[in-house]
């Protein structure tokens, strides 16, 4: 009973991942999880296209390549870690322990990625809050300083008529 929950629990993994990344590809046992998915999940999550992709993959051995290429993408281009206990082929032929690793991975960037953004917008918020209360500041300033600038004026063109009414008299 243990393995099916398991299962299902990768299930919901995999639906998850395909619905956040939009991708319209039913799930109802680990081993639906293809090399389109993983390519899809790839490509969406990344914003990338598969290095050295087969586009129009005709074979199995097709199917194995572009898996290979998105295991050896990630490992290399992103992860900078050995993923030599996930082969293309393995997930292909629908080892589910392979699968699972590489469900596991695009779990995991997926929400890295997602805390990185909501971090960064974060930031963004906190310095565009910064910004808008310093140039409050600044216009307060300036304020402040074109009422002085008016209030000296003000007692010049006093003193300089009241001068010019001393004359006058």
């Amino acid at each position: 009973m243990g393995t099916q929950e398991g299962e299902r629990n990768w299930v919901d993994v995999a639906r998850g991942l395909l619905s956040k990344c939009h991708i319209n590809l039913s799930v109802r046992k680990l081993t639906d999880c293809n090399a389109y998915a993983f390519v899809s999940l790839y490509q969406n999550i990344l914003g990338e296209k598969v290095p050295d992709y087969i586009a129009t993959p005709c074979s199995q051995e097709d199917d194995v390549h572009n898996v290979q290429s998105v295991i050896d993408s990630l490992s290399l281009d992103y992860l900078q870690i050995s993923l030599s206990h996930i082969t293309g082929e393995n997930v292909v032929r629908g080892d589910k322990e392979s699968i699972k690793n590489l469900l596991e991975i695009f779990d995991g960037l997926l929400e890295y990625l997602n805390e990185e953004i909501n971090e960064e917008s974060q930031n963004s918020d906190e310095l565009n809050d910064a910004l808008n209360q310093g140039e409050l500041v600044k216009t307060k300033e300036l304020n402040d300083a074109d009422v002085t600038e008016v209030e000296e004026r003000n007692q010049q063109e006093s003193a300089s008529l009241s001068s010019v009414a001393a004359a006058q008299s």
